[in-house]
């Protein structure tokens, strides 16, 4: 008899149970699979390093419980291990964040888990908000002994570049290279749509960068356009969507544009929908992609996308390295490359100080630094620096964009996260894979056969149509102005109590008042009763409030009728939405129209 008992609260209906010629359906043992294809042992690593689309299985015998995890995370699972009854120690299981905390006896915050969540947008390792909970990590296999709760992780996936004979150092044939996987990820993703039944198409949502341009490239080259369908969401007008518009001109695709009305996006906020679609997005420690739940929303009401529909974003391997300096110079030590993966992943709120100085956090990246073998040199650097950030933000931040398709009804794709794609791109030599430039001209290079095969016209070496690409602003940059901005009240603070004005460049002034009652008598006065409490006023420049009278429009709006009108009536909750996201191209949101605007 078990030990530790097994409580098992799978929420999605894809999952498959096989059962072996010893389990049966009653016993709580066996083998439970969620997979694109069909695996010959999914919770053997050996077999998964080479597995192609998404899997994450859970086995269940009497000696251990095991949880696979692919190389994309597809479906991250939770788990907890708690006191039972009589003594007795339980085993909670889930695929689902809200069914996880329902099952555990005392859900409780973990302080330290919360602060990393505000500065980085994600919780880094296995932890969760949650403390005790767990979450299973990028192309990992987690054994979890039934007699004594030990837990022992396999990674079978950690992102490394090749070295030696294997690296691809020639420009062209690292694009031949490059340009046959992609012909296997997304003809398999063209093989699915096949397969399914109706007539799905392909959602791309299109941006002025690299990443989508390159789906819509080889979608265009091989005929594949009449089955997908564009959309960019944005402020109408703005430079990236106008991009995005011409992209789709170019080759003819089907395109539309989902523009951010700040008044449709609070009301829309208050809503059940809203509150449900945030129970499934943030996976006890991600942010939850709004921007992407507001755009398909809006485009699934007009009908533009189907349920069953593929969302097929640009999420990538390519361009995960930072601090490309450590790539020159002497070689690098441990503590310079631990200290770059702090400041460039914890800097949401301009704390990368405090960061470096949490023992929690700085604990968990020395962790990921033990899992090989560390030499300085430039293509061991580049493999830890791009190695974290597929496993931590890029599949724990960027890849939870997926949530938001599942909770709407859509299927998805990552066909640029899938084996192939991954191994070719990690056989590209430092110069051809430490930044973008070569990424940049092999997509020109593929954009212009395109956009040629599209006008029926001559092919040029390079296609002419700009790349949006957000102001750059270096880490060390970065973190100053944030820290400086979150400052500012301390500083207007400290000088107002001197009695000082405070001017903030062009927004105006802040200045102390105070007024006093009038009192005929001098002797009357009491300061403590007369006095009235200060204040602080603040006073724009002429410019600022005249671009505020300017652009500032009032509309009618229906009232809800309150039904507790009672004197202990209260205002219902409302959660604030983040303004972070990430595509794999660029970050950023519009804001949610809640009334407050952070810096």
């Amino acid at each position: 008899m078990s030990a530790i008992e097994v409580d098992l609260r799978l929420r999605s209906p894809h999952w498959s149970r096989v059962t072996t010629s010893v389990d049966t359906v009653n016993d709580g043992n066996g083998l439970w699979v969620r997979a694109d294809h069909d695996c010959s042992d999914p919770t053997d690593p050996e077999v998964l390093v080479s597995h192609p689309g998404r899997l994450t299985a859970i086995q269940i015998d009497e000696d251990e419980v095991v949880l696979a995890q692919d190389r994309l995370r597809s479906w991250p699972l939770f788990w907890s291990l708690e006191d039972g009854l009589s003594g007795t120690q339980r085993l909670v299981v889930s695929d689902d964040a809200t069914l996880m905390r329902e099952a555990v006896s005392t859900p409780r915050l973990d302080a330290r888990a919360r602060r990393e969540f505000l500065d980085a947008g994600f919780v880094t390792g296995s932890d969760t908000l949650l403390a005790g909970i767990h979450q299973t990590e990028q192309g990992t296999v987690v054994r979890i002994d039934r007699a004594t709760g030990r837990a022992r992780t396999i990674n079978h996936s950690v992102a490394r570049f090749c070295e030696g004979t294997d690296t691809v150092v020639d420009p062209e044939d690292f694009s031949g290279l490059l340009c046959e996987a992609l012909d296997v990820v997304l003809g398999r993703v063209l093989a699915e749509m096949d397969r399914r039944a109706g007539t799905p198409r392909l959602v791309v949502p299109l941006s002025g960068g690299l990443d989508s341009r390159l789906l819509v490239a080889w979608l265009t080259l091989h005929d594949a356009l009449d089955r997908t369908v564009a959309f960019t969401y944005g402020r109408p007008g703005a430079r990236e969507v106008e991009i995005s518009r011409k992209v789709a001109q170019a080759v003819g695709l089907e395109w539309h544009a989902v523009d951010y009305d700040p008044a449709a996006l609070r009301e829309a906020w208050q809503t059940q929908e809203a509150a449900d679609f945030l129970k499934d997005g943030y996976t006890l420690g991600a942010l939850p992609h709004i921007q992407d739940w507001w755009a398909l929303r809006t485009l699934l009401a007009r009908g533009t996308v189907r349920p069953g529909d593929i969302v097929l974003p640009g999420h990538t391997i390519v361009g995960n390295m930072h601090d490309e300096q450590l790539l020159d110079g002497p070689p690098a030590t441990r503590g310079q490359v631990a200290k770059a993966i702090i400041t460039h992943h914890q800097g949401l709120q301009g704390e990368q100080n405090q960061a470096w100085a949490d023992p929690y956090r700085t604990r968990k990246v020395k962790e990921f630094l033990a899992l090989r073998p560390f030499t300085g040199s430039p293509r061991d650097v580049q493999s830890i620096l791009e190695s974290y950030n597929v496993r931590e933000r890029q599949t724990k931040y960027i890849n939870n964009s997926v949530r938001a398709y599942e909770h709407l009804g859509l299927e998805w794709a990552l066909p640029m996260l899938d084996v192939e794609f991954w191994d070719a791109w990690h056989r590209g030599a430092v110069e051809l894979t430490a930044t973008r430039d070569f990424y940049a001209v092999f997509i020109g290079r593929l954009w212009a056969q395109a956009t040629a095969r599209a006008s029926g016209q001559e092919q040029t070496s390079q296609a002419d149509l700009a790349y949006f690409t957000p102001t750059q602003v270096n880490e060390t940059t970065r973190s100053r102005l944030k820290a400086v901005l979150s400052r500012l009240h301390t500083v207007i603070t400290r000088n107002i109590e001197r009695g000082f004005s405070v001017e903030v460049g062009e927004l105006g002034n802040f200045r102390p008042t105070f007024g006093s009652a009038e009192v005929l008598d001098p002797k009357d006065f009491d300061i403590t009763k007369h006095v009235r409490s200060p204040k602080i006023t603040f006073r724009p420049r002429p410019v600022f409030a005249q671009s505020l009278r300017a652009n500032i429009g009032f509309e009618r709006v229906e009232l809800s009728k309150s039904k507790d009108k009672g004197k202990g009536s209260k205002k219902p909750n409302s959660t604030k939405p983040s303004t972070e996201q990430g595509t794999g191209e660029h970050s950023g949101s519009p804001s949610a129209g809640d009334g407050h605007l952070g810096i």
